[in-house]
């Protein structure tokens, strides 16, 4: 794993790259959840992303923080008015000149979601697809104002998200960590991926199954699809085969993310 650096906002920003085997021109950003960082997220995903065909970059916060999309937010990042867009914007034109890179996708997990969910705002046009993990899209009067200037333009997107998530509450809701890092509310899960669906221009109900008995997929089938992973009984974790602390709620080893997002973007990956 190699550390990168470049200045952005007149600060020092952090990112770790696994570069594939091979000659490889797509790349997949994943952004860490709170109180983490690029090297951690990479540990806490038992490094099942490491094996995907794709440049695999795992940039760092500011503060152990993404500047997301909701306005209840109350970290310092936001407080110094953190330009994580920018950074993602500046960290792609590394990766161009660098490594050649023709499309990018994007994934994160929990405040990492959150991330991804602005970046579809502000530069769809910059992602082949995005995922999160753990993460509804904020309730419309938790948005950003500014989120709302940005013309819709469809990105393929695909959600997991588990029943028992104790931070990012399924059926929607005020959520956060602890008392002290509330964030406010979201949509439910379901709802959140048909907000998605809809600004991809898609208006038929999504098509329903079951995976392995505990994960139903529904699914919105058009040119940029939609794809939802809701995960009976599972907490607020990255599903990857291994057993996590008891206060994110329960785990499973059942489904690894990384694999289906790994599906996911195969199929729908775009120039």
């Amino acid at each position: 794993m190699l550390k990168g650096t470049l200045i952005h906002q007149g600060r020092e920003r952090t990112f770790h790259i696994v570069e594939p085997s091979g000659p490889q021109t797509d790349a997949l950003i994943f952004f860490h959840g709170s109180q983490q960082s690029g090297r951690v997220v990479r540990k806490f995903s038992n490094e099942t992303f490491d094996s995907l065909p794709f440049l695999v970059v795992y940039p760092d916060g500011v503060e152990q923080h993404w500047n997301d999309a909701r306005l209840g937010l109350d970290e310092r990042t936001r407080h110094l008015a953190i330009d994580d867009v920018g950074f993602f914007i500046s960290l792609i034109r590394h990766l161009g000149t660098t490594y050649g890179t023709q499309r990018v996708f994007v994934a994160g997990y929990s405040n990492g979601g959150q991330m991804v969910m602005r970046l579809i705002h502000e530069v769809p046009k910059m992602l082949s697809g995005a995922a999160t993990i753990a993460a509804n899209m904020p309730a419309p009067h938790n948005t950003l104002p500014e989120l709302r200037n940005y013309r819709a333009f469809p990105v393929p997107y695909m959600s997991i998200a588990g029943t028992a998530d104790p931070f990012s509450p399924f059926s929607g809701g005020d959520a956060g960590i602890g008392h002290a890092h509330r964030r406010g509310d979201g949509l439910s899960a379901f709802d959140s991926a048909t907000y998605f669906a809809t600004r991809n221009g898609i208006s038929t109900p999504p098509a329903r199954t079951t995976l392995d008995g505990t994960t139903t997929c529904h699914r919105w089938n058009g040119k940029d699809p939609v794809e939802f992973l809701a995960l009976d009984g599972i907490g607020h974790i990255i599903p990857s085969g291994k057993t996590y602390p008891a206060f994110l709620g329960p785990s499973t080893t059942t489904l690894i993310a990384a694999e289906e997002i790994g599906r996911f973007f195969a199929e729908v990956g775009r120039s």
